[in-house]
């Protein structure tokens, strides 16, 4: 999905929210802003771009001002420490459910909602029970998600942030009592942001669930581009049944991708206005795309 009016002061938003967890002082905020706004996409002088694109390139330059390889590394682990504490009881949540799968998925994509750069405050499961009962989600699309698992042996599960990596690790567990696929998980290469990486993954648990590998993307990017990816995962894209694709970076940049049209399922959270109006759903919903 290429950039909205909206996106430009979001991305801003989100820029100047993760410098102040990482710059020093209000000059290095300054300078740092200065000079992402150096950016054409961030001028409206290029509105051919997706998101990930252009917060890649903030990342670059955060990258360097704060001297740090992943800036955000403390945040990222911290936000998996809170969420395995919230996991017992969300897990013994959804065993106690009427309708375990859909208890377990709504955990999955409402667990985005932990996510550093949209909400920087403590969720625990009271919160996350909170806002789920909040939360719209089409059962329609549900439904034809499951037939989509129902029909598929092999799954390639692209990744999304911290925190909510460990919700699809529960929703992974719940599905494999009643579908049986081979699944390989999908992270990012190079730290972003606070997206999984396949140290973080499998410190969480993910690898008892199938393989995890990273994307073979050799930059920061926050989101999946197939003629990037290493050999190994554009092979699996090929042989899979069904991808599954989190979080709105893997919607921005794998809904350009054409050729997955009829295979790949979105999984995100309704947290802006270009993707809810383009999906058509009230704003804050829990979103099933099969594309």
């Amino acid at each position: 999905m290429y950039i909205w009016s909206d996106c430009i002061p979001c991305i801003l938003k989100m820029a100047i929210g993760v410098a102040r967890n990482v710059l020093k002082t209000e000059e290095d905020n300054k300078h740092f802003m200065s000079r992402i706004l150096e950016l054409k996409s961030l001028r409206g002088e290029d509105w051919k771009m997706i998101s990930p694109m252009i917060i890649s390139d903030i990342w670059l330059i955060l990258k360097e001002m704060s001297g740090k390889e992943d800036p955000l590394k403390t945040v990222k682990e911290q936000q998996n420490l809170r969420a395995m504490k919230i996991y017992p009881s969300a897990k013994k949540t959804v065993q106690k459910s009427e309708a375990p799968f859909l208890q377990a998925l709504k955990f999955s994509i409402a667990g985005n909602a932990m996510d550093a750069m949209v909400n920087s405050n403590k969720t625990g499961l009271r919160g996350l029970s909170m806002m789920l009962a909040q939360m719209p989600i089409n059962m329609e699309d549900v439904l034809m998600f499951r037939e989509r698992l129902a029909k598929s042996d092999k799954v390639v599960y692209f990744t999304d942030n911290c925190g909510e990596v460990v919700f699809d690790r529960l929703f992974v567990e719940t599905l494999n009592n009643e579908y049986h696929p081979q699944i390989t998980f999908v992270t990012r290469r190079m730290p972003v942001l606070n997206d999984v990486t396949v140290e973080l993954a499998e410190a969480v648990g993910l690898g008892k669930l199938g393989r995890v590998i990273d994307n073979g993307i050799a930059v920061p990017f926050p989101g999946t581009l197939l003629k990037k990816v290493s050999p190994e995962v554009r092979q699996l894209v090929e042989d899979a049944d069904l991808l599954i694709a989190k979080g709105v970076g893997n919607y921005d940049s794998l809904t350009e991708e054409t050729e997955l049209s009829g295979k790949i399922s979105f999984l995100f959270h309704g947290k802006c206005q270009p993707c809810c109006i383009g999906r058509n759903v009230s704003e804050n919903a829990l979103i099933v795309y099969n594309a």
